[in-house]
């Protein structure tokens, strides 16, 4: 098979999966909420060498993650008594708000003192975030999960700030190939990755198992195997469902 073939083939194999099961997305955001590409903005290596500039991207950026407990996709310990599966899209502005937002603090409060474990489940909702999911699911292959989907939203918030790339650019083969080097991946594993079926079979592992649980939107969360009906808008409104669940 020509290499320029091996290139597109797992993201033309989750374009299947997507257009044969897309659902009307009612909630949070949905397959419509493309940014507008043709923003203009800088080059990745403006970018990197000048820090966020929108004001998510830079809350990211300052966030503190508990590495020591990262494990692929999941950080927090193995037996904490809340676990909580977070459905999200690396292109959804919602998300992009709870990871800048709320997220920060639950890892301070919860999931680095061992109450919850935060598990991130794919739930790309178009063809550009699945290449970033396949991506990010590579960077969990080489332990670097976290830092690779911090970088995603990052993007993200740029792109929408106008300080960095389009998304197009942002999260095209060689946008995520650029971060991965950015970050110090091994780049002939993040490449074999790319072009292999292990990535992105967990991003539709858990792009199926989303439909299954019916969640329409992103971000979705499923706290101890229950999908939360109405998402927490807020780090107070987390606050009070997890010490609920705490006492």
């Amino acid at each position: 098979m020509p290499s320029s073939m091996r290139n597109r083939r797992p993201a033309l194999i989750l374009a299947a999966i997507l257009a044969a099961s897309f659902m009307t997305l009612a909630a949070a955001c949905s397959g419509d909420d493309d940014d507008d590409d043709t923003t203009p903005g800088t080059t990745p290596e403006e970018t990197s060498a000048a820090g966020p500039q929108s004001e998510h991207g830079q809350l990211i950026a300052r966030a503190e993650l508990p590495l020591g407990l990262a494990d692929g996709t999941s950080i927090g310990n193995a037996d904490a008594p809340v676990v909580i599966e977070a459905f999200e899209d690396f292109g959804c502005p919602h998300c992009l708000h709870f990871t800048a937002t709320a997220e920060p603090r639950l890892m301070d409060d919860y999931v680095a003192r061992g109450k919850v474990r935060l598990v991130y489940r794919y739930f790309p909702l178009q063809q550009l975030t699945a290449n970033a999911a396949i991506a990010a699911q590579c960077a969990a292959e080489q332990d670097r999960f976290w830092e690779y989907h911090k970088e995603l939203f990052i993007a993200q918030a740029e792109a929408a700030n106008g300080t960095g790339p389009a998304l197009a650019a942002a999260f095209a083969p060689a946008g995520l190939r650029d971060l991965a080097g950015r970050l110090g991946l091994d780049p002939a594993a993040f490449e074999t990755c790319l072009t292999g079926d292990s990535a992105v079979a967990k991003v539709t592992e858990d792009y199926r198992a989303g439909q299954t649980l019916g969640l329409r939107g992103t971000p979705s969360f499923v706290v101890n195997g229950q999908v939360l009906t109405g998402n927490p808008e807020k780090y107070e409104d987390w606050k009070q469902l997890l010490d609920g669940l705490l006492k």
